[in-house]
């Protein structure tokens, strides 16, 4: 989350006692009561529920009112499914979305999200549902910078050559336990000239002579390794 002043809260009276222009918000033991709540707030660019792992799609669904929102954290809040993303798809200028250990998260949902044009930056860890065809999706969105896929997923080498010859602005890309990718899926990497950080860690296919030969490709990205 960027900076500004951040309004926390943890029951229904703190919120409906927040400013109406109230443009950050942090979350905590809120339920679905709290969440429809703060979805009044008109002002709102920045909301971290993560946490909150009461809250429903029920909710969720109603930020799709928010049309200022622009970030929004929602890691471990893991009763959301894909409902939730194809309400929160509809944001015109969301551009960050966590949805860490939301496990309820599918490839549905991220098709969904291939069309939030503003989103830059959407994280995954263990949404272990995701396959190649929502990576596939996300590939699609003309501003993503930042992607951090799930841990344990039925990602292939497939995935990676959709994203790289379909998306130009990625810069941070994180590959952490996928077992199916390899050198090949890496050497497809290629493609991604402003990628300037990426991680691997724990892919079993992946060789020291894979990671080499992508740094030769992208001589300006950094590359963290670990088997």
């Amino acid at each position: 989350m960027s900076g500004g002043i951040k309004n926390i809260v943890n029951s229904l009276e703190a919120i409906r006692n927040l400013p109406p222009d109230a443009a950050s918000v942090e979350g905590h033991t809120l339920g679905d009561a709290e969440v429809i709540a703060i979805a009044s707030l008109r002002s709102l660019r920045e909301l971290d529920l993560s946490g909150c792992d009461g809250i429903t799609d029920h909710s969720v669904s109603r930020l799709r009112q928010v049309a200022s929102l622009e970030e929004l954290d929602l890691s471990f809040c893991n009763q959301i499914t894909d409902a939730s993303l194809m309400a929160l798809a509809g944001l015109p200028a969301l551009r960050f979305l966590n949805l860490n250990w939301c496990y309820g998260v599918t490839d549905s949902g991220l098709t969904a999200l291939g069309h939030c044009k503003s989103l830059e930056v959407v994280s995954l860890w263990s949404c272990e549902e995701v396959t190649d065809s929502g990576v596939e999706a996300l590939a699609m969105l003309p501003s993503l910078r930042v992607l951090d896929l799930p841990e344990f997923a039925a990602i292939t080498d497939q995935a990676l050559s959709v994203l790289s010859a379909k998306n130009t602005s990625l810069e941070s890309l994180r590959l952490d336990h996928l077992n199916e990718i390899s050198d090949e899926g890496l050497a497809r990497l290629g493609g991604l000239k402003r990628l300037r950080s990426l991680t691997i860690e724990g892919c079993p296919k992946v060789t020291v002579d894979g990671v080499a030969a992508l740094e030769k490709a992208i001589p300006g990205c950094q590359i963290h390794f670990r088997t």
